[in-house]
């Protein structure tokens, strides 16, 4: 416990102002290059082949799509993947430049000494080869764009405002929507269904753990649930590794508010025994606290966006709401989450108003 709480208050004096987060940016990347040198991560090739997987099944990739990728990160890793198995598209986003060419094509390499690896069909493996091939004979970033057609923005403002409406087939991420802002979410997923082609898809693995235990593996995976609001940004929130606490139940209201249909598939969860909880979280269910690794897709409806998207926002208000949570302004403190019975009425609600929840819980 003592590491957890350390390395909260340095990521806390990281978090002072523009000059030391800066600081730590950099630190981060001479830190994260020299692992990187040593190749992928040993989740990174089953990650990314598992989200392919789930975007396939559900007929959400195809030749031909116009894809982006949320918070694309220093290796454009979930993109480069899908681009190697589809022709596509891309616009790869994120909010600040940390790109590293040389670890980029360390990756590209061994993705390409492993496709043998993935259980794909031959002509799949073929593409693949010929994707990399051409990836690896480029000598920047740039001619790697130019070769995959990759456009890559810098900025949410700036990404979102370049994208006309209803112009994307696929909006995706691995391992980002719990970093965004609580309060930015809402507005986060009305842009996503404005940029998406009717039917189209906003698809995101979502990480529920605390992200500090990366630093003491003593501590729950989900210990923040034992802080209150007030204790966890007194003590423990940070801006340079914030995340947003959101669980499940949360998430789904947010993509029923942004006018998506909305379909939960649980990856992984952790068990909750022993470890106390937050009042302002008790009153959600144990089941989804429990969920450690989700997926949500959010689907955008074949009718006109307008209708859907207020639809959306008129069942969110309709929901008893908590105390912590301010619909119409989109001021979140803190989400917790409904008591079973709300949800249940939630969901009858939403069936009826055909933007309807699927939960699959193919993990425990």
């Amino acid at each position: 416990m003592l590491r957890y709480v350390l390395a909260a208050q340095a990521l806390r004096a990281f978090s002072i102002n523009d000059s030391t987060k800066s600081l730590y940016r950099k630190f981060g990347n001479l830190v994260g290059s020299r692992n990187r040198a040593r190749g992928l991560p040993a989740h990174y090739l089953a990650r990314a082949n598992s989200n392919l997987r789930i975007l396939e099944e559900r007929n959400l990739i195809k030749n031909g799509a116009k894809v982006m990728e949320i918070g694309t990160g220093w290796a454009h890793w979930e993109a480069l993947f899908i681009r190697c198995f589809y022709d596509v598209t891309t616009v790869a986003m994120d909010v600040w430049d940390n790109r590293q060419f040389s670890g980029f094509i360390r990756f590209a390499t061994e993705l390409n000494e492993r496709l043998g690896e993935l259980d794909r069909p031959a002509e799949q493996v073929e593409h693949a080869r010929g994707v990399l091939d051409r990836v690896l004979a480029c000598a920047s970033f740039e001619a790697v764009y130019e070769a995959l057609s990759f456009r890559y923005v810098l900025g949410v403002e700036h990404a979102y405002q370049s994208i006309a409406d209803g112009t994307l087939d696929l909006i995706f991420s691995s391992d980002v929507l719990e970093h965004v802002p609580a309060s930015a979410t809402l507005g986060m997923l009305q842009q996503h269904h404005r940029m998406l082609k009717p039917g189209g898809a906003t698809a995101h693995q979502i990480v529920m753990t605390d992200h500090l235990r990366i630093y003491d593996r003593s501590v729950h995976p989900k210990n923040y649930l034992r802080y209150s609001d007030r204790t966890w940004q007194l003590l423990f929130a940070n801006d340079v590794q914030y995340i947003n606490r959101l669980q499940v139940n949360d998430w789904q209201r947010l993509f029923l508010a942004g006018g998506f249909k909305v379909e939960t598939i649980v990856r992984n969860t952790t068990d909750l025994s022993g470890l106390p909880l937050a009042e302002q979280f008790k009153s959600a269910p144990t089941e989804d606290l429990e969920v450690a690794v989700v997926s949500m897709i959010g689907r955008k409806s074949l009718r006109d966006s307008r209708v859907s998207a207020r639809r959306g926002l008129n069942w969110l208000q309709k929901m008893p709401e908590r105390a912590d949570f301010d619909v119409a302004t989109d001021n979140s403190r803190g989400i917790a989450g409904n008591d079973t019975t709300r949800r249940n009425v939630a969901l009858d609600d939403c069936a009826r108003g055909d933007d309807t929840f699927i939960s699959n819980r193919d993990a425990r």
